[in-house]
C-alpha cells in the first residue's frame, strides 16, 4: 500500500464526460497547490426497484461506462503533480452518496458539476436540505463546461466562503498561471472600501491581484463585470448555497445572469454537534 500524501484529499464527483475534464483540472490544481491527492468518484444511480447487490452482480455494462469516464479523469489528472485514485459507487441516493463518500474517504474538499448536482438532487428525499446544510467539508460547484483560467475574478465581502474562494484563486494562480482580480461592491463611494479590499488581499496571499471597487447593487456589478473574465469564483454569502442548487433553485441571481463559467464555493461555518462531541476536525 502506498503512503498517502500529507495534504488534503480533493474529491471529484464526475458524471458527465463533457464536464469531467474541467472538474478534474480544478481539483488537480488545488491538490497540487496544497500537496494533496485527487480522488475521483463516479456515483452510478441504481433504480430503486433494483437491489444494490443485484446491480453489483451484473455490473459489466456499468463497469464499461464508469471505467471509460474514470480513465479519462486519470489521464486529465496526470497534468498535475498530485496522486490520483478512482472509485465507482453504486447507490440509490444520487447526491446523498456524494456526501457519504466525502465523509468516509476523509475528503477535505469536494468538486462537482452544477448540472449534475441539480439532476442528482431530484433523486433525494426530503432530508436533502438537512444534508446539504450540514456540509462535511468544503464544496466547489462548477457551472460551465470548459475551465479556462487565464484571468479569474473573485468577488468578496469577507466571510468563510470568501476565504475558500481565495484558496481556489491562489491555486489557479500558482499552478495554472491565472491572473487574479478581486471585486468589492460598496453601497456608496466609500474610501475605506479599497483599504478593506487591499487588506483582504494581503491577508489571503493575493497581494498581487488587481483590485476593483464598484458601487451599487452587488449582483448587478458581478453580472456586469464577470463577463470580462474566464472564470468567476463566488463564495456563498449565506449558508445553504448547495441545498438551493440541488433543489433546482437559482444559486444566485448574479451567477444566473453570467455566461462566464462560475465556481460556487461554500465552506462549513462550524462543526456539527457530533464532530464536537467526538473531537473530530
Amino acid at each position: 500500500m502506498t503512503d498517502q500524501p500529507p495534504g488534503p484529499t480533493v474529491m471529484v464527483a464526475v458524471s458527465n464526460p463533457r464536464t469531467e475534464s474541467a472538474l478534474v483540472a480544478l481539483a488537480g490544481a488545488i491538490a497540487e497547490h496544497e500537496g494533496g491527492r485527487v480522488l475521483v468518484i463516479h456515483v452510478v444511480t441504481v433504480p430503486d426497484q433494483t437491489a444494490l447487490e443485484e446491480a453489483a452482480a451484473n455490473r459489466a455494462r456499468i463497469d464499461r461506462t464508469s471505467d471509460d469516464l474514470l480513465a479519462a479523469a486519470v489521464d486529465d489528472a496526470a497534468a498535475f503533480d498530485a496522486p490520483v485514485a478512482t472509485k465507482t459507487i453504486l447507490s440509490h441516493r444520487g447526491i446523498g452518496e456524494v456526501f457519504d463518500a466525502a465523509r468516509t474517504n476523509g475528503a477535505d474538499a469536494v468538486v462537482m458539476g452544477y448540472r449534475g448536482a441539480r439532476l442528482a438532487g431530484g433523486r433525494v428525499e426530503g432530508s436533502l436540505e438537512e444534508v446539504a446544510h450540514d456540509l462535511p467539508c468544503d464544496f466547489l460547484v462548477f457551472d460551465g463546461r470548459d475551465l479556462s483560467v487565464s484571468n479569474v475574478l473573485v468577488p468578496t465581502a469577507g466571510g468563510p466562503s470568501s476565504d475558500l474562494s481565495a484558496d481556489v484563486a491562489r491555486a489557479l494562480r500558482d499552478v495554472s498561471g491565472a491572473t487574479v482580480s478581486l471585486l468589492y461592491v460598496a453601497d456608496d463611494d466609500d474610501p475605506a472600501a479599497r483599504e478593506f479590499l487591499a487588506e483582504w488581499a494581503d491577508e489571503h496571499g493575493l497581494g498581487d491581484a488587481t483590485l476593483r471597487v464598484e458601487t451599487g447593487d452587488v449582483e448587478a456589478a458581478i453580472a456586469r463585470i464577470g463577463g470580462e473574465y474566464d472564470l468567476v469564483v463566488v463564495g456563498a454569502t449565506e449558508r445553504g448555497l448547495l441545498s438551493r442548487v440541488v433543489r433546482g433553485s437559482p444559486a444566485d441571481e448574479a451567477v444566473s445572469a453570467l455566461d462566464t463559467p462560475v465556481v460556487l464555493a461554500e465552506r462549513p461555518t462550524d462543526r456539527s454537534l457530533w464532530e464536537r462531541l467526538v473531537g473530530g476536525r
